[in-house]
C-alpha cells in the first residue's frame, strides 16, 4: 500500500485547484475535512469538493516534500505556494479506510521571521522541510 498510497496522495494534491473531482477521488463518500486553525469542518467528499469549486483563489502549488504511515493513518509534509505570498508550511493527517480518506485534518503554518536571540544556534531551512 505505501507506494500506491503515495503515489494517489502526489495526485490529489496536485490536482487541488485545477480538477477538483480529479482530487476528491481520495476521499471516501462520507469523508470529512478538517481545517484546525479556522475551526472548520466539511462532511462528505461531494461538499469538499464543491467548496473547493467554490475557492475565489487558487494556490499556485503544493508541493509534497513526503508522506509516511501505515493503511490507517498517512501524515504528510507539504508547501503551500500563493502566487505572491510566501510559502506556507503544511501538514496533513490522513486517516484512511479501504485505502481512501475518511478524516483529513489540515495544518497550515503562517511564516515568521526567526527571532535574534537563537541566531547563533540556527541555520536557515532549506526548501525541503522534509530533509
Amino acid at each position: 500500500m505505501g507506494d500506491r498510497m503515495a503515489g494517489a496522495i502526489a495526485r490529489h494534491f496536485e490536482a487541488i485547484g485545477r480538477d477538483e473531482v480529479r482530487a476528491g477521488e481520495i476521499y471516501a463518500e462520507d469523508a470529512v475535512l478538517e481545517y484546525v486553525q479556522s475551526g472548520e469542518r466539511i462532511r462528505g467528499r461531494a461538499n469538499i469538493i464543491a467548496s473547493r469549486q467554490a475557492y475565489p483563489g487558487r494556490p499556485a502549488a503544493f508541493e509534497v516534500h513526503r508522506s509516511a504511515g501505515t493503511e490507517q493513518v498517512q501524515v504528510v509534509e507539504l508547501t503551500l505556494r500563493y502566487s505572491g505570498a510566501d510559502p506556507h508550511p503544511v501538514v496533513a493527517v490522513l486517516d484512511l479506510r479501504d485505502g481512501l480518506v475518511v478524516r483529513e485534518r489540515i495544518y497550515i503554518a503562517e511564516p515568521w521571521d526567526a527571532p535574534a536571540y537563537r541566531a547563533e544556534w540556527v541555520e536557515p531551512l532549506d526548501s525541503d522541510p522534509g530533509r
